[in-house]
């Protein structure tokens, strides 16, 4: 059994198809040279704080601060975790984690609003205008109504007071 089932390209597209299609924006975020740029201080400080074990907690200080050789010239790492580590997609994934976290918990309650879009107001209109017209007889021109009202979003897709953020 895979650790990340259902987590993959094509459940990613499909959570989008289903979940975001009336979506107005989408803003995508590329956390570039991630492994290379990942504080050690802050690695260690979150890692502090759920395991307890001192031995651990040093002996991946060490790993973290091992440095690397380039044309048998050694180079100390300040940031980052080793490139090709086993623990590398670990250690990231921990730290991105409190990312997550932070988005859940703040940023998510923050930024959305409202209960349901407001009604288009264009579209009540010609939605009653299609009723008055089939009552009248005018199925013709209902049809057409109709076919006009099909073009235009039964809701505000620019609503104010509607927001999102997932």
């Amino acid at each position: 059994m895979d650790a990340r089932e259902g987590r993959g390209c094509h459940t990613a597209l499909q959570e989008i198809y289903h979940t975001w299609g009336n979506a107005t924006w989408i803003i995508e975020g590329d956390i570039s040279d991630c492994f290379g740029s990942l504080p050690h201080g802050k690695i260690l400080s979150l890692l502090r704080e759920k395991i307890h074990d001192g031995r651990f907690l040093h002996l991946i200080e060490k790993l973290l601060d091992a440095g690397y050789l380039e044309e048998w010239t050694y180079h100390r790492t300040l940031s980052g975790v080793p490139q090709g580590s086993i623990v590398s997609p670990i250690l990231s994934n921990i730290l991105l984690d409190k990312l997550d976290s932070f988005v859940e918990t703040v940023l998510i309650p923050q930024y959305t609003r409202g209960e349901t879009r407001k009604l288009n107001q264009e579209y009540r209109k010609l939605q009653s205008q299609t009723r008055t017209l089939f009552a009248k007889g005018q199925k013709e021109a209902a049809r057409k109504m109709r076919r006009r009202m099909q073009k235009l979003p039964s809701i505000n897709p620019q609503d104010p007071d509607w927001r999102r953020l997932k």
